[in-house]
């Protein structure tokens, strides 16, 4: 017994212009990334995927560390380093009440990241040596990682046309694939948003999310639409009616589907570390627009007029 009826036929237009509105701001994100943002990128490329160095250290404070802004930080190396142009690429964070320094820079060989710590302490005080940490990723690495995750992720979704196309006919394969790049377009275009407005970066557990969204979406839709295929050849109803009660009978088992997955992503937003923090953003968001397009956009292609 269904105590949630969703009215596809009389509400397919809103459906569709709520989706065109998503896809023209993502678009729109895109676009202004592309040709208004410092990087020019459609998105904002972490360290993974273009290469340089991150240094995370500590500053050794009697009780609590002083407040101090970032750009004054910055303000204060350029006037003490004599290498101008690095400081000015420096991405810098304080995190834990002003405990923890995270420093993004360009590559650096070991001289230029002793003379950066050295003039960091000049600038804020004291470090705690041993709890330098260091990541390097060369230019040449970053773009092969870019690289491999773009080949991953246009493998895969060949390899989903493909099973859909075989699974069903051209035309519930062909919508399947269009709600699945509807799905992908509008996280990548939320991620274009958050580095235009947050400075959000995206590294390779991006590409991860991705790859682990379409597979959801697709598998919701595949699910939904082998409903409508049996209940066409069985009920002797309208067509559209019979797609309506299809989504109907399907909808708690994807609601219900959708819900459980979150709650681990939600208690990992929420207490898990930062490096997983915006994996977790990704794939929600990625759950719950796979879920709307599924359950809502997916069988609306395939109502009549």
């Amino acid at each position: 017994m269904n105590f949630f009826n969703l009215n596809l036929i009389k509400n397919r237009k809103k459906v569709f212009s709520f989706s065109l509105f998503l896809i023209f701001l993502s678009l729109v994100g895109i676009l202004y990334s592309t040709f208004n943002t410092s990087y020019k990128m459609p998105i904002n490329l972490g360290m993974d995927f273009i290469g340089g160095n991150e240094l995370r250290i500590e500053r050794v404070c009697e009780n609590e560390c002083s407040n101090i802004s970032p750009d004054k930080v910055i303000e204060n190396l350029n006037k003490v380093s004599k290498n101008k142009n690095l400081v000015n690429n420096i991405n810098l964070q304080f995190q834990n009440d002003y405990k923890l320094i995270s420093i993004r820079t360009p590559y650096l060989n070991i001289e230029e990241s002793n003379n950066l710590i050295n003039n960091l302490e000049t600038v804020i005080g004291p470090l705690n040596e041993d709890s330098k940490n260091t990541r390097l990723i060369g230019p040449k690495l970053g773009k092969r990682l870019l690289l491999n995750s773009a080949t991953s992720l246009l493998v895969s979704l060949f390899a989903i046309s493909l099973y859909i196309t075989i699974r069903f006919d051209r035309k519930y394969a062909f919508f399947a694939l269009l709600a699945l790049f509807h799905d992908l377009f509008i996280v990548f275009g939320i991620f274009s948003w958050l580095g235009i407005l947050l400075s959000i970066e995206v590294n390779s557990l991006f590409a991860v999310s991705l790859l682990t969204i379409a597979g959801y979406s697709v598998n919701d839709t595949v699910v939904i639409f082998d409903r409508i295929r049996e209940n066409l050849k069985l009920k002797d109803i309208e067509y559209n009616e019979t797609i309506q009660i299809s989504v109907n009978e399907s909808f708690r088992r994807t609601a219900f589907t959708s819900i459980t997955t979150l709650i681990p992503l939600l208690t990992l937003i929420l207490f898990g570390s930062y490096s997983l923090f915006w994996f977790s953003i990704s794939l929600s968001l990625g759950i719950i627009i796979g879920s709307y397009s599924s359950i809502l956009l997916a069988p609306s292609f395939l109502l009549r007029d």
